[in-house]
């Protein structure tokens, strides 16, 4: 192998491996998690579908573990321990970065400034805050809180969502969204995730249509997936995070129909084969049971 060859086959390894979350394999994904990544890891689009537009978007955040809770700010979370215990004891948990679970104390929550959440995603969390049925619990999965007067303050639960157009005159003391963070499983973005790069793109309305947002292509979808992730620098005692999330919609082709088409049919076909096959087979075995029973008889 010529030495350019070489290095072009290693640097594509090396881009390979670098896009693998190794921690599935040591840490397994929770059940819950049914994602995975919908676009081809070379790059390209998917195949046999027209993207119709993409939008992207770079989030800035902290991560801390669970252990992380009772220390105090910046490298903790001290003024907001109960609460985050009682929201997160309420809730399946949801995984971190593509549903892994690292298990016990060594969990992993995102926390963001409000202010920084694109306002699709913070209308969504709030419907949700609004939904009062009990069963919404397991829906809910992003609690915001208000940010401590001083450094003694202890916040005591979640804030109350911003009032609804109907309800603005309601005599309400709302706070400021400055004075807010939010805190969730990482895992918990993939429900939602075209929300968050939804604003000012040029298929807005497709993004924050969540009907049409699926797991894998499908004729006029929306997918998404979080393409980057760092890590905290927990050895320098940092929390700070960067996750970059891409969504597309897409429509199916005219020959990715064709050959979806073709491969659907090979498959019935091969099913039918297969079900021949075993019907063939236990009429052999019924046939053999009542000619060895009428020999047993003679």
């Amino acid at each position: 192998m010529k030495t350019t060859q070489l290095l072009a086959t290693l640097t594509f390894l090396h881009a390979a491996l670098a896009g693998i979350n190794w921690d599935i394999y040591e840490y397994g994904v929770v059940d819950t998690f049914k994602w995975s990544r919908p676009f081809p890891d070379d790059g390209t689009d998917p195949g046999g579908f027209h993207v119709n537009c993409r939008a992207e978007g770079t989030f800035h955040a902290k991560m801390y573990k669970l252990s992380d809770l009772p220390a105090e700010p910046p490298g903790g979370l001290s003024p907001w321990h109960d609460a985050i215990e009682d929201f997160l004891g309420r809730r399946s948990f949801m995984g971190s970065w593509d549903g892994v679970d690292h298990k016990g104390h060594d969990r992993e929550i995102v926390v963001m400034e409000y202010a920084d959440v694109p306002e699709p995603v913070r209308d969504w969390i709030e419907e949700q805050q609004r939904d009062t049925n009990e069963t919404n619990d397991s829906k809910w999965m992003f609690a915001v809180f208000r940010k401590p007067k001083n450094g003694t303050d202890i916040v005591a639960g979640t804030v109350e969502p911003s009032p609804t157009a109907e309800a603005a005159d309601a005599p309400t003391q709302q706070i400021p969204i400055g004075d807010k963070i939010v805190v969730f499983p990482a895992g918990a973005v993939y429900e939602i995730l075209p929300l968050w790069v939804s604003k000012g793109s040029k298929c807005e309305r497709e993004l924050n249509n969540l009907s049409k947002y699926k797991p894998q292509a499908i004729d006029h979808s929306v997918l998404a997936w979080v393409m980057d992730h760092t890590k905290p620098k927990r050895d320098l005692g940092k929390r700070d995070i960067t996750f970059k999330i891409e969504a597309m919609a897409v429509t199916e082709t005219d020959e990715g129909k064709h050959t979806r088409l073709m491969w659907e049919r090979m498959h019935r076909t091969i099913r039918r084969n297969e079900r021949r096959i075993q019907r063939e087979e236990r009429q052999k075995a019924r046939k053999e049971i009542e000619e060895g029973r009428f020999k047993d008889e003679l």
